[in-house]
């Protein structure tokens, strides 16, 4: 529901005729492509643990005062990811840096990435597949409805349901067709950027993460927002080492997913009788 809702197929094989790009760069990611994914994953997590140490042994900042500083103190964060989505998206025209190396690097990691691995990392997208995907959404859904929390009910389906319309929208814009994947493990039609598993995820577990941090105990959080962020780095990374999406679509879909998961995190955040500053983790 979140991720891949696709417009009719459109033929993998159109990058085929493609002139082969090298790049050192390129080939030197997918000689190591688990190296690197794992190197990102500590990194994320140290970075994560850092900031909540930080969080823990920092005064409280005084609790915004109106809807208009909330909005600015989630909003302002926006700015930066529309500006890498503008970029992003000049690059991919041919003869584009970005672009050749996006070809590069997806020609590359088809000669360098074993079976086992595309099966592994095909089990970690799956968990942005359509299935597990409304699954989720529903059971989330009803047990916020069962809470009381309709408000929340209401952001959390105008989070998922709006970034599937908004990814799809998107694709329809730039029409950036696929890279070649005929492995067999995996297979994918449709158009390529901004990736819909990359944004999906990140606006569904994001929000998923939210949510759990405002009802479990703060001795829980740490665990919440980890998990969380695995999540949201493998699914995306996973598409890439699947050659089923570009790299550029990969961060298009972390910025655009950024943008709408802080306007989703502004409408739970303004829940009515909601206390300013009252935002939990």
């Amino acid at each position: 529901m979140s991720v891949e809702t696709l417009p009719p197929a459109l033929s993998q094989g159109v990058g085929a005729m493609a002139p082969p790009l090298t790049s050192p760069l390129a080939q030197a990611l997918a000689d190591h492509a688990v190296l690197v994914w794992a190197a990102g994953w500590v990194l994320t997590l140290l970075g994560l643990a850092a900031w909540r140490a930080w969080r823990q042994h920092t005064p409280p900042a005084t609790p915004p005062t109106g809807l208009g500083k909330l909005a600015w103190r989630r909003l302002r964060w926006a700015l930066p990811a529309l500006a890498l989505f503008a970029l992003l998206a000049h690059q991919m025209g041919p003869g584009q840096p970005l672009n050749d190396f996006d070809q590069a690097l997806a020609q590359a990691l088809a000669g360098s990435v074993s079976r086992p691995t595309l099966q592994a990392f095909a089990a970690l997208s799956w968990l942005g597949n359509p299935a597990p995907v409304t699954v989720l959404t529903l059971g989330v859904a009803l047990a916020l409805l069962w809470r009381g929390q309709r408000w929340w009910a209401a952001g959390w389906l105008l989070g998922v349901l709006g970034n599937t319309l908004l990814n799809w929208s998107l694709k329809q814009v730039f029409a950036r067709p696929r890279p070649v994947h005929d492995h067999g493990v995996v297979l994918e039609s449709g158009y390529s950027f901004p990736s819909g598993h990359a944004s999906g995820m990140w606006v569904t577990y994001g929000l998923l993460a939210w949510l759990l941090c405002q009802v479990c105990p703060a001795r829980w959080h740490g665990l919440i927002l980890s998990l969380a962020a695995t999540l949201v780095l493998s699914g995306p990374v996973s598409r890439v080492l699947l050659q089923v999406h570009y790299a550029s679509d990969v961060l298009a879909g972390l910025c655009s997913g950024t943008v709408w998961l802080l306007l989703c995190l502004l409408w739970m955040e303004a829940q009515p009788g909601r206390r300013p500053g009252q935002v939990g983790a």
